[in-house]
């Protein structure tokens, strides 16, 4: 019995991929649902770009690759494509010591691209013990304090509260 449950599970799987049940329980009178085509593609506006940088994104090709490994952990790797993408790593194992010993791999590099806007990005990072670091200028970063704030803060750093009796 558990056979010919499973060969009819396999049967009905195997038509169903290929539409074997769907036209033999088309009921008449009810058209067959069909998948409206793809809308056409927006026309972009293509901005003056060097000529090293492809004008198509899904044409973009890769200009260089480099991938290396070493026995110890070390490792490097980059890339860069011809729509302006780079990216490029290095890391390195750093014995913390430690019972067990604690040897993260440390970590640098870099990426860049070229803003919609046509201005270049990049990013440089360390990834160590103090977590990841990133750096560049298109990294936002927080408003500056407020002076009434830093007025309050150095308030309560002048004047300090009781200690409380219990």
């Amino acid at each position: 019995m558990k056979f010919f449950v499973v060969f009819a599970a396999v049967v009905a799987v195997s038509a169903a991929q290929f539409g074997g049940f769907i036209q033999s329980t088309r009921i008449p009178g009810f058209p067959r649902p069909t998948i409206p085509p793809p809308p056409p593609p927006r026309p972009t506006i293509q901005a003056i770009l060097p000529n090293r940088v492809a004008t198509n994104e899904q044409a973009a090709e890769t200009i260089s690759y480099q991938n290396e490994i070493l026995p110890d952990g070390s490792y490097s790797h980059g890339f860069e494509t011809n729509n302006g993408i780079s990216a490029q790593a290095q890391g390195t194992p750093r014995d913390f010591g430690g019972n067990p010993p604690v040897v993260p791999v440390v970590s640098q590099g870099s990426f860049a691209w070229t803003s919609p806007e046509g201005q270049p990005i990049v990013i440089t990072y360390i990834a160590d013990e103090n977590g990841y670091q990133p750096q560049g200028d298109a990294i936002p970063t927080p408003p500056p304090i407020p002076e009434a704030i830093l007025r309050a803060l150095d308030f309560i750093a002048r004047n300090p509260p009781a200690p409380q009796k219990k």
